[in-house]
């Protein structure tokens, strides 16, 4: 069997990643082979071909970190899963492959009401928002929220959650098809970010309220900015730097209000999270099921074509998720 796989020799541009052909990967005693039909690409994607992710992976390197797909072998200490399941796994990179080994603690059922290509992009955006949301915030019910950014996949995924908790949302995006896709996911108000103006003046013009939380995608100036529109003891969550900029936050900012600045960084990756697993995502297949999510359809984009959705994501042109799928996904019977 072939296994095509996106593979980057040097760190660089993504135009230098390679399609290439390798063999199929053999499961250890704790792993699953998964036969892939779909893949999420998110921005950590392509600052990792680039080698401007945290942590710089060993080259060659294939990344991809969320994918769904039907388990075609298993280790001889798997008892959880059978070979034909259908999974939503959690890749820690190497997911650009038709086929890729899994540590089975990563890896659980899809809801057969879940289609391939929305399972493969919500594990780092549902299950980091659902543990910003329900663990790190404990976000109460009628609560109101800024999020900055809100049209990309973590924006999205906070919207839909917070829904569930009757948020007053306030969406901030630049541009009005951004927006619409806000609406549609629940925003209550929407916010053109204007490229004239800055984010503070835009949100006074506007008449935004204060708010208990900021959920900030954007970072540098825009963060700054938003944190006059907090209440007293109000979080901001950084959770993105789309501008390419850290901010500098004044502490004095900080003090003068008891703002709560709150780390959210979610996944096996993040040291320390020893004891990691997906249980948030078998909550999102219980809300899918009871059709309290929509979740955003992602734009399908064929594996060989994968640099339109890398550029898409790198040049902030993509509007919520975009996964890519396999020849797998197209043979699929009923594939969505």
């Amino acid at each position: 069997m072939r296994n095509l796989r996106l593979v980057q020799e040097n760190f660089g541009s993504i135009s230098q990643i390679k399609l290439k052909e390798s063999e199929v990967p053999i499961p250890n005693d704790n792993e699953v082979l998964l036969e892939v039909f779909s893949i999420g690409v998110s921005f950590a994607d392509v600052l990792a071909y680039e080698g401007n992710y945290q942590d710089k992976p060993d080259l060659p390197f294939v990344a991809g970190l969320e994918v769904s797909g039907v388990v075609v072998a298993k280790g001889k200490a798997i008892t959880s899963l059978d070979i034909g399941d259908e999974v939503i796994a959690l890749t820690k990179w190497g997911g650009f492959s038709e086929y890729v080994t899994v540590d089975v603690n990563y890896v659980i059922k899809k809801s057969s009401n879940i289609p391939h290509s929305i399972a493969s992009t919500i594990i780092i955006n549902y299950g980091t928002s659902i543990y910003t949301i329900e663990d790190r915030l404990a976000c109460e019910e009628n609560c109101r929220v800024i999020i900055l950014g809100a049209s990309g996949g973590i924006g999205l995924a906070c919207i839909e959650l917070l829904k569930i908790k009757n948020a007053e949302i306030t969406a901030v995006a630049s541009s009005q098809d951004k927006l619409n896709e806000c609406k549609k996911y629940g925003a209550t108000n929407l916010i053109l970010r204007e490229p004239d103006k800055s984010l503070k003046q835009i949100l006074r013009d506007n008449k935004v309220k204060k708010v208990d939380y900021i959920i900030d995608t954007i970072g540098g100036q825009e963060t700054i900015d938003s944190l006059s529109f907090l209440n007293w003891e109000g979080s901001l969550v950084p959770m993105g730097f789309a501008s390419g900029d850290i901010s500098n936050i004044p502490a004095n900012l900080i003090l003068l209000k008891n703002i709560s600045i709150v780390g959210v960084f979610w996944g096996p990756f993040a040291r320390g999270n020893n004891n990691f697993n997906l249980h948030s995502i078998s909550k999102i297949n219980d809300y899918y099921d009871k059709g309290l999510l929509k979740i955003a359809n992602p734009t399908k984009v064929k594996f060989e074509n994968y640099l339109d959705a890398f550029k898409a994501i790198k040049e902030r042109k993509s509007i919520g998720k975009l996964c890519l799928i396999t020849e797998k996904y197209n043979q699929k019977k009923g594939r969505p």
